[in-house]
């Protein structure tokens, strides 16, 4: 069985393809028309999904939507009505929108793509429940889906047994732990649904203070349900999270771009103490109706990598699976699993491992492109270990490496396929690779680290932590702080990659590094710049290499200085 998963129109955009129970191919929007979280059809990733196993359209036997357009719109109706007549104007907005798009979908994908089979629209938090689950390893999983709304559901516990998902509890619009983080995420000034890891990063620096008074804004039951006051808030009536009342108990809001304060951070703490605690008193409860230590969770909540890593000493759950795009990207891949399963009256099990799912080039391709930079020059290897040997040689010595290698990585995370990379350690790397970024001084960067190793350098909760997505935040071991120096946030974390077999020439060369520096971790950000989404194309990584300070650019087994 060939099924396409799509998502689409709200924000990261996404396509993947399953065939025979297997991920074949997944890529988001973004990749390809450069808009960052774009969140238009993404008519792009279904091509290079297509195109990456040579299928056509017609060869397709499903296609998986990752949520019921008309439930959507009904709710939104259903708000204009509650809130008439201060959601006027935003409804007015978005009226032609969903008229001309949104509500059109199955037009679009008969039309636009030319499908003409059988297509599942899938409720939002199932696809999510469904990426999260059939995922997995577990055959029984505790399960819980969090983001900002999806229709009209915002929180889902849920029991995965022998590939079937039991809905057991639910939370729905506009009580929603998301959108509350995203009214944090407005007030300090960032972008919201862009910028949340930004909040979560600035917690670091300050002190909770304002616990008591986020309470005023939140009700929150023993078993971790909850509602929002809606006075406080103005999501439903116009373009601002909050409002008049919101201010008048936490103060002016920051201005975007201006001064960050000592409050602020004590505000970013704040928030992100309340989801936590909210967070672990919904895990409790669901631990209580499933009985299981085996937890999966998805949803753009569960990309909070400082609370996941703290769901093991807080929470009953011993095993915990966060598929690396867990928002909405993931959910594309998450409706096609439940179509798929739909699709073949039988369970389903597909274990992901691996996410390099998404576009490649050749050495050929990349030394086109090279050719027509004149103040580059580069080196051709043909022995992979020379290249490891060499790059890992200059990791040692403080160059920073841009490593274009293989296929790209699925979701918001970059796993050594599109990666800039640096020494752990001094504290200056950090500096220096900021520079690069050119982003905020506060936020810290990721580690990825050799599997076999993870223990010595982490409180982690076994010996042998598997964490190959980058989705959890664990505590540095003190003796070891001064080893991972630019890596360590100001709260003594790091959020991590495990590295093994599994990520193929990445774990090589984190393997050589190791065998050079006694050291087996090294700094990994994303390949790209503030405001960018991850480099797709080897012209992209080019430019990016070319009008920053990295040292050194490695395009497959090409690599590349600056004369």
């Amino acid at each position: 069985m060939k099924i396409l998963g799509v998502s689409s129109f709200y924000h990261d955009s996404a396509a993947a393809l399953f065939i025979d129970g297997k991920l074949i191919s997944a890529i988001e929007e973004e990749r390809f028309s450069r808009v960052k979280h774009d969140n238009q059809f993404p008519f792009k990733a279904i091509q290079y999904c297509l195109d990456s196993v040579g299928l056509t359209i017609d060869d397709i036997d499903a296609v998986a939507y990752y949520e019921k357009p008309l439930r959507k719109f009904e709710r939104l109706l259903e708000t204009f009505v509650e809130t008439y007549p201060f959601a006027l104007k935003p409804f007015l907005q978005a009226i032609p929108d969903w008229l001309g798009q949104k509500i059109n979908v199955e037009d679009i994908i008969r039309k636009n793509v030319g499908f003409t089979k059988r297509i599942y629209f899938v409720s939002h938090h199932l696809s999510h429940a469904s990426a999260a689950y059939y995922s997995s390893l577990f055959k029984t999983a505790a399960i819980l889906t969090i983001d900002g709304v999806g229709e009209y559901q915002t929180t889902g516990l849920w029991k995965g047994d022998g590939g079937t998902l039991s809905p057991l509890a639910r939370i729905d619009f506009p009580h929603s732990i998301g959108l509350l983080y995203s009214t944090f995420t407005a007030y300090l000034g960032f972008k919201v649904n862009e910028d949340e890891y930004k909040v979560m990063g600035l917690s670091a620096y300050g002190s909770p203070e304002y616990v008591e008074d986020i309470y005023h804004l939140i009700r929150v039951k023993p078993d971790g349900s909850f509602r929002l006051n809606m006075e406080y808030f103005s999501f439903r009536e116009g373009f601002r999270m909050f409002n008049d009342k919101f201010i008048s108990l936490l103060g002016q809001p920051r201005i975007p771009g201006g001064k960050i304060e000592q409050r602020h951070k004590d505000i970013a703490a704040s928030i992100q103490k309340v989801v936590e605690e909210l967070l672990f008193a919904m895990l409790h409860h669901l631990f209580s109706l499933t009985h299981t230590t085996n937890l999966c969770m998805s949803g753009g909540v569960a990309l909070n990598a400082l609370a996941n890593g703290k769901i093991y000493t807080r929470t009953p759950f011993k095993h915990v699976h966060i598929l690396g795009a867990a928002g909405d990207s993931g959910a594309a891949l998450g409706a096609a699993l439940y179509g798929m399963r739909h699709g073949q009256k039988k369970e389903v099990n597909a274990p992901i491992t691996s996410l390099y799912t998404g576009s490649s080039y050749s050495n050929e391709s990349a030394e086109s492109v090279l050719k027509t930079y004149p103040g580059l020059r580069y080196r051709i290897y043909d022995a992979e270990q020379d290249l490891i040997q060499e790059v890992a040689a200059l990791l040692s010595k403080g160059k920073i490496v841009g490593w274009f290698w293989g296929k790209t990585e699925f979701g918001p995370r970059a796993l050594g396929a599109r990666s800039i990379l640096s020494k752990p350690s001094p504290r200056i790397m950090k500096d220096n690779m900021n520079k690069i970024k050119r982003r905020e001084e506060f936020r810290p960067f990721a580690g990825s680290i050799l599997q076999e190793h993870v223990h010595e350098y982490f409180y982690t909760p076994e010996k042998k932590y598997y964490s190959p997505f980058m989705n959890v935040c664990l505590v540095v071991r003190e003796k070891k702080r001064n080893e991972l120096a630019a890596i360590v946030h100001a709260d003594n974390t790091c959020r991590i990659q495990t590295v093994n077999i599994d990520n193929g020439r990445y774990y090589r060369l984190i393997k050589e590094y190791y065998r050079l520096t006694g050291v087996p971790c090294i700094l990994n950000t994303s390949f790209n710049v503030m405001g960018e989404p991850i480099v797709e194309h080897p012209r992209q990584a080019i430019e990016d290499f070319v009008h920053s300070r990295m040292d050194i650019l490695v395009l497959n087994n090409l690599v590349v200085t600056k004369r």
